[in-house]
């Protein structure tokens, strides 16, 4: 019984001892890419964060050389294919957005069946905001996506760094399994409704702040769950609109002293403390990573804008908003008739 108690007893300490290193890995390497990306301007800075914390949330290790390594290659490819595929399309926009809507729905479709995830997740991301910015934004549309290689290279380097310096494995448990749905198309159709209207309003209307809310809108929707519909909509839109006032408290915070230390040290406690509830994993994990990923997003925004545009900042921070609203309303809307679908399906004969 001694023997078994003590054995006990060095389990709970080498996972708590899992735990810690997982939260200080998480705000170490968020902060660290974060920091990067201000120190020499690569705006928006955002992007190497939240492209860490997903690295990090999702796997239970170091990646191994290869795996990094193809990672930034798939980011290079799709971020410069979506480049190109606007460039040579821009003077007939309705095959330019029936070829967006064709990949997404492809896109939506490989998420459906469990397939690819951070890959698809990845050509989701470039083929949502690189069209947007080329198109409403000329002296920024040729930049983006060597941005969002750099982004991705960072978010790379610093999960091996982050894991040298804590080397324990990620004891979080893992999220609810993601088996293949039993209507991808209908699933693919669902999330193509979804980023392709936010997407249109942002091209119609000329807005040039396509990147934080089409980056947010798409992470959300490539999360979606079909048994989960309601619940899991409106925990993810809890967790925008806390990070939305995280995100506003650290600035007015950081304008008391601020300073490159101050910023650094907001934003690694902004990490710790997202990091202790995604270390829990599951869906409360996820629900935490979501909400982290809209801190950073609103955080570097406010930054971008300064004080003397506040005003703006707050207008763009209202259109985040209104973007994940909606897209969690559609999916509140039609996910039941997804369910619906899939419930009036007959059995297959047995």
């Amino acid at each position: 019984m001694a023997v078994a108690l003590s054995s006990r007893r060095q389990g709970m300490d080498l996972a708590q001892l899992a735990r810690l290193h997982f939260v200080l890995r998480f705000g170490f390497a968020t902060t660290a890419a974060f920091i990067v990306c201000e120190w020499f301007e690569w705006q928006p800075s955002a992007l190497a964060p939240v492209l860490t914390a997903v690295l990090l949330a999702s796997l239970p290790a170091s990646p191994p050389p290869k795996v990094g390594v193809f990672l930034i290659l798939v980011m290079a490819v799709c971020a410069w294919l979506a480049f190109f595929l606007t460039t040579f399309l821009s003077p007939a926009p309705h095959l330019l957005l029936a070829l967006i809507g064709l990949v997404m729905f492809v896109a939506f479709a490989g998420l459906a069946r469990a397939k690819g995830q951070l890959p698809l997740t990845l050509l989701l991301i470039c083929i949502s905001v690189v069209p947007v910015v080329t198109l409403t934004l000329s002296q920024f549309a040729g930049i983006l996506p060597g941005l969002l290689v750099k982004a991705m290279a960072l978010a790379v380097i610093f999960t091996w760094v982050g894991f040298a310096l804590w080397p324990l494995p990620s004891p979080k448990s893992p999220e609810p399994p993601s088996p293949a749905l039993e209507s991808p198309v209908a699933a693919a159709v669902l999330g193509t409704l979804i980023v392709m209207p936010v997407m249109l309003v942002y091209l119609l209307f000329g807005l040039t702040d396509a990147i934080p809310v089409m980056l947010t809108t798409v992470l959300l929707v490539a999360k979606m769950e079909e048994h989960r519909g309601a619940a899991s909509a409106w925990a993810k839109l809890i967790g925008n609109f806390l990070g939305g006032v995280v995100a506003v408290a650290a600035y007015y915070v950081l304008q008391v002293a601020p300073s490159l230390p101050m910023l650094a040290a907001l934003t690694f406690l902004i990490g710790v403390g997202f990091g202790l509830h995604i270390v829990k994993g599951g869906v409360r994990g996820g629900n935490a990573l979501i909400a982290y990923n809209a801190t950073m997003v609103i955080f570097g925004l406010a930054l971008l804008k300064g004080p003397s545009n506040s005003g703006i900042w707050g207008a763009r921070v209202l259109q985040f908003g209104i973007a994940c609203t909606f897209a969690v309303a559609m999916m509140r809307l039609l996910w039941p008739l997804l369910d619906r679908r899939s419930s009036s399906r007959p059995e297959p004969a047995g």
